[in-house]
């Protein structure tokens, strides 16, 4: 007897770092079929094929589905792109019919592709859903695909919260935690002097972790708010900088370039499409701090207990440990954060902040909770759960 079809769909790096300790039991347990699918910038060049980190993983693709627009990170490229996955993968749902889609995140791509699924009636899997991040439009496509899903898997109780308020039924909306905590406490990392090794780094001159991404509802600041971050680097040529470089995302490849151009000129810039998972958590664990606008701040950033500054309003409103620190995107106002950050004081506060997105266990809980729902008919057609206010 076959096992139940699951697809599973990733389209950039973060999300299929993410994914791997739950596709890896998707994989090896006979109650699930999984058909893995592939999209967006892993099949980019310009973001560094990132498939091949998938491929290098041992889960097998079920499909490689590449969208055209994929170099056209304009609004109305955006808008086309998403256009293009919701074609794409309403013919590939009709042809293949998988019993559940599991979708995570808040890209725009997995908003194309609940819409496709929600189109052809297929239940969805919604992880990650809850957080909001009023500096982004990612925050409508999260949002959104909290609207089109059954089951929802959020990684802690305020975001679990968040999605009973959007009139989803309790019973459906589980915290489990984050997979991304998983890899940080699970995942064997490189030896220091191997990730300098491989990356051309003195191994000798501490560094920090940085990625920024471009503020998508303020996109006509983000370029002035990079040249701001660029400033405070040079304010600290103590430090080396690895900086990875922003997802495709409307206004990335500007700031792509940006880092770039400004790369060639310093030789303490070291900047890379991508690192992959293991590397990426390595350079975490022996860096002195992360620094930028990225969601990991929120996630791996703690997990590896080391300080996290938090640039702009691009994550406003997520969960954020107590080893962060929030700054303005002012050169002035980052240097204050990089000295605060490498306090000894601080240090000892990011050495021993708890973390609030779970214990490791969180692939384990999601596969338990599948087979319960697949083991019973899931429908698509939902009540819409109100939540009893007092005003």
């Amino acid at each position: 007897m076959s096992g139940v079809k699951v697809c599973v769909v990733t389209g950039s790096r973060a999300e299929f770092g993410q994914l791997l300790p739950l596709l890896v039991r998707l994989r090896d347990d006979d109650f699930f079929d999984l058909d893995l699918v592939v999209t967006g910038s892993h099949l980019s060049d310009d973001a560094g094929q990132t498939v091949k980190e998938i491929e290098a993983s041992g889960i097998p693709i079920a499909a490689r589905l590449p969208i055209t627009t994929i170099n056209d990170n304009s609004r109305l490229g955006i808008a086309c792109q998403i256009s293009e996955v919701i074609k794409i993968f309403s013919e590939y749902f009709n042809e293949h019919r998988p019993e559940l889609l599991i979708a995570i995140g808040d890209r725009y791509e997995m908003f194309g592709v609940g819409i496709a699924a929600s189109t052809m009636l297929i239940p969805i899997c919604h992880i990650c859903g809850g957080s909001t991040t009023s500096g982004a439009i990612d925050e409508v496509y999260r949002h959104s695909l909290t609207k089109m899903s059954s089951i929802h898997f959020t990684t802690c109780d305020v975001y679990r919260n968040r999605v009973i308020q959007l009139g989803e039924n309790p019973q459906n909306v589980f915290n489990v935690g984050s997979l991304a905590i998983e890899n940080c406490l699970k995942v064997e990392t490189l030896a220091k002097s191997d990730l300098m090794d491989q990356l051309g780094m003195n191994p000798d001159q501490p560094y920090c972790v940085v990625t920024f991404h471009p503020v998508t509802l303020e996109q006509e600041s983000s370029e002035n708010e990079l040249l701001e971050l660029i400033k405070a680097f040079d304010d600290n040529p103590q430090y080396q900088y690895l900086i990875t470089l922003s997802n495709v995302d409307s206004g990335g490849e500007r700031i792509n370039q940006i880092w770039k151009e400004e790369g060639e000129k310093r030789d303490n810039f070291y900047v890379v499409s991508s690192l992959g998972m293991k590397r990426y958590l390595t350079a975490l664990k022996y860096s002195e701090m992360m620094i930028g606008n990225s969601s990991s701040g929120t996630t791996e950033g703690p997990a590896m207990k080391i300080p996290v500054i938090d640039i702009g309003d691009r994550q406003k409103g997520r969960v954020f440990s107590k080893c962060a620190i929030h700054c303005e995107p002012l050169c002035e106002s980052i240097n204050a954060a990089i000295r605060k950050a490498a306090s000894e004081e601080f240090k000892a506060v990011a050495k021993s902040v708890v973390n609030p997105f779970g214990d490791g266990s969180t692939s384990e809980k999601m596969t338990e909770i599948l087979k319960e729902k697949l083991s019973k008919h899931i429908d698509v057609k939902k009540d819409f759960y109100d939540v009893d206010f007092i005003f």
